[in-house]
């Protein structure tokens, strides 16, 4: 039992930095940016909160895992954003499936077999539970933008916000409407700080479509 024990708190160590593994997106708090643990805290009260809106029902617990594991690679690999192109992204899958299996190595298999499939059933993207793990995961990050200070944002985050894996939405008509009025939230902060000119043109078009 003992070993056991102490395998669960390896784990838990190898987990806990994902506390100090920074993302792209800042905080309201412009002091710093946000962590991949609090990216995930905050789909986990996001999929309590929009879950029984949703046109078909869902399991709402295997939501809640998915979306806390869907990161944990990230405490081996550390995180890459969306529109970064770089030698980085070569592999990712790959690299993220290693990190997975290493995480869980000594973890009960039943647990450690939940853990990757939980990660693989998110990046498959096919079931009910994926698609909406999926939509949060994409809201969550114009969410932040929207929170965060403008000057913090870069050229990266201009032309990918707000219309950011749009398609990710159309599988349900509650996170659809949702992610529309995100949209014109982040496109409206964009105006107000006279910063259009640093959108796609595309972007700007859709949102006087739209407004």
């Amino acid at each position: 039992m003992k070993k056991s024990i102490e395998n669960l708190i390896d784990f838990y160590k190898k987990a806990e930095k994902l506390k100090s593994t920074t993302r792209h997106s800042w905080l309201s708090n412009p002091a710093r940016q946000e962590s991949v643990a609090e990216h995930s805290w905050m789909l986990c009260l996001l999929a309590m909160l929009l879950s029984d809106k949703l046109d078909n029902k869902i399991d709402l617990l295997k939501v809640m895992k998915m979306v806390t594991v869907h990161d944990l690679a990230e405490s081996i690999t550390g995180d890459i954003p969306a529109h970064e192109v770089s030698a980085r992204r070569k592999n990712k899958h790959e690299k993220e499936e290693k990190a997975f299996k290493d995480l869980v190595i000594d973890l009960p298999k039943e647990k450690a077999d939940e853990i990757i499939s939980l990660w693989e059933e998110f990046e498959k993207k096919e079931t009910s539970e994926a698609k909406f793990a999926q939509s949060l995961d994409k809201l969550e990050v114009v969410m932040q933008h929207n929170v965060a200070d403008i000057s913090t944002w870069d050229q990266g985050d201009y032309n990918a916000s707000p219309y950011y894996k749009e398609e990710y939405f159309d599988f349900d008509s509650f996170m659809r409407a949702f992610r529309d009025v995100v949209n014109i939230q982040g496109m409206d902060k964009v105006i107000k700080a006279k910063k259009e000119h640093c959108l796609d043109p595309k972007h700007l078009e859709r949102y006087k479509k739209n407004k």
